[in-house]
């Protein structure tokens, strides 16, 4: 009888020896918190267990979870390389090797007669990992160029999807993809605790909660349900710092960061026909406020709070200019939605970067004003291209 994909993955995990625990390079809170949860759980069981995101660095906010500092940005003595000499019909005498900068020279004397080309063979070794899993990304191109540069791993080992994003493309060899899930963390949970197996400690516990918290506002989101507070009770009951994780995520905000905050809102537009919550920052409000372009994330999260009846919201502001600081180099606009489901999307016209939840848009040789008509007429037009499929759709079922 075949294995469930619940099975497949317990079974995954108990034949590997060293696994690779990787996620989008534009991660989420719920990625980093999944992916530590995982290690932990792992080399409970005697695994080795590596954590790789590409050019991934902890925000100060996450700084508080245990393990974030094992997280590397980049691959380490992913795959060695093997040089085979045969010693069946000469036994090796001496060995020894020197460089000098661009070469590698190996030196090898026989005890008697001499050794030829067709005695030595060389090949790439084996993988450093026998299992990759993937959380919180929704196919391989997100990985960036970990994927890219890599190819060969991936479809190399056995992977192993985990998420919740009705967009994730099932790609990997056993995929654990819940849509009633509110966050990978909680996918994540839910496979080890229906397995019935001893798994939880605090620290644990505190990184799932947190990824689950992170990913729905702290239960404030639509989808959240009964099972993800029962999750979450669960969690807590084993140990899981809920105060500590408020305090991280939530309290912790800077003068800045709250200055910025309130010249964004002072500013907020709305649109009842598309239902797209914007606003628009000029450089003297960073200046004004002393913040800096990385806090637009947080200022993106207040908006989606503070404007609940909004399908998609916008962020539009003046870039600094890398070689002038002070001057303008263009206007940028940060595009979310949790409704729609691919903010990337709703903007696809200007080519934005980003990923399905947050999509990054960048403009030159445009006034913010400008740049503000052609985000709303991007969302117009593909809100209205939605529509008319939604309603052809319906035209062909009746």
């Amino acid at each position: 009888m075949a294995f469930t994909q619940d099975r497949q993955f317990l079974e995954a995990i108990e034949r590997s020896r060293h696994a690779l625990l990787t996620f989008r390079s534009a991660w989420t809170a719920d990625a980093v918190t999944s992916a530590l949860a995982l290690k932990r759980i792992l080399e409970k069981r005697g695994k080795k267990a590596d954590i790789v995101a590409e050019n991934f660095n902890a925000p100060a906010a996450l700084a508080f979870l245990p393990g974030i500092a094992e997280i590397k940005p980049r691959f380490h003595q992913l795959r060695r390389f093997t040089i085979e000499l045969d010693i069946s019909k000469i036994a090796v005498d001496e060995l020894a090797y020197d460089h000098d900068g661009e070469k590698l020279r190996i030196h090898v004397a026989p005890k008697s007669g001499m050794y030829a080309p067709e005695h030595v063979t060389t090949a790439p070794g084996a993988f450093k990992y026998d299992l990759v899993v993937t959380l919180d990304t929704p196919d391989y191109a997100s990985l960036g160029g970990l994927y890219r540069d890599h190819t060969e791993l991936f479809f190399a080992q056995p992977t192993v999807n985990i998420d919740h994003d009705p967009a994730n493309e099932h790609y990997g060899n056993i995929n654990l993809v819940d849509l009633t899930a509110t966050s990978t963390a909680e996918v994540l949970y839910r496979q080890f605790a229906d397995a019935k197996e001893p798994f939880l400690d605090e620290d644990t516990a505190t990184l799932l909660l947190t990824g689950m918290m992170a990913k729905t506002k702290s239960f404030r989101g639509a989808a959240v349900t009964p099972r993800t507070l029962s999750t979450a009770a669960e969690l807590m009951a084993a140990g899981a710092r809920r105060d500590q994780i408020v305090e991280q995520l939530y309290r912790t905000r800077t003068i800045p960061t709250l200055k910025i905050w309130g010249r964004a809102l002072a500013r907020l537009k709305y649109d009842p026909v598309t239902k797209l919550a914007w606003t628009v920052l000029v450089r003297q409000d960073f200046v004004h406020a002393g913040a800096k372009e990385d806090r637009l994330s947080d200022v993106i999260e207040e908006l989606i709070l503070s404007a609940p009846e909004a399908d998609a919201v916008a962020v539009l502001y003046e870039q600094e200019s890398p070689t002038a600081p002070g001057q303008t180099a263009g206007v940028c606009a940060l595009v979310a939605s949790e409704r729609h489901g691919d903010a990337l999307q709703l903007v696809a016209p200007l080519r934005p970067e980003g990923h399905r939840r947050l999509a990054r848009v960048c403009l030159t040789g445009v006034s913010i004003i400008d740049a503000e008509r052609r985000v709303k007429e991007a969302v117009a037009a593909a809100l209205g291209k939605a529509a008319q499929q939604e309603k052809a759709l319906a035209e062909n079922k009746g």
